[in-house]
């Protein structure tokens, strides 16, 4: 019995000693400082939802959330990852595929439904994001 506890320990002792020696390093993951409330992001993303036409200024934005324009696009980048524009155009291409998978609306049609000046803007965004244009999107998804 005494025999079988020492190999297991030195087992487990090895093992130990050469995944510590020999593993990869794991990236150190550092806490994020900052960054939004749990509350002000999810108000700030309705807000920009409400708004897809991208009618709504940072202005508004930061003061529904309680803070300075500049404070608050800090903020809502080191929460979401990317400024309040960037992530209301991915929000507008992403609304814009669900669209697109009903052929019989027009691209004109979705292009001003998702606050796109007109066809032309919303090609070269969408091309831009998703790397195709909607309407070959469009067919590549029938299939």
């Amino acid at each position: 019995m005494a025999s079988q506890l020492f190999a297991d320990h030195v087992a487990l002792a090895l093992m130990a000693h050469l995944t510590a020696f020999y593993a990869e390093r794991p990236a150190v993951m550092r806490p994020t400082r900052g960054g939004l409330a749990q509350w002000q992001e999810r108000r700030a993303k309705e807000m920009l939802l409400a708004n897809l036409d991208g009618k709504i200024g940072l202005d508004e934005l930061a003061r529904a959330c309680g803070l300075s324009r500049s404070h608050f696009a800090r903020e809502f980048k080191t929460t979401v990852g990317m400024p309040p524009l960037q992530w209301l155009l991915t929000q507008r291409i992403e609304r814009a595929k669900e669209l697109l998978l009903n052929p019989s609306m027009p691209i004109e049609v979705i292009a001003r439904q998702c606050g796109f000046v007109d066809q032309s803007h919303f090609t070269r965004a969408f091309f831009r994001a998703v790397g195709a244009t909607p309407a070959a999107w469009r067919r590549v998804q029938r299939f």
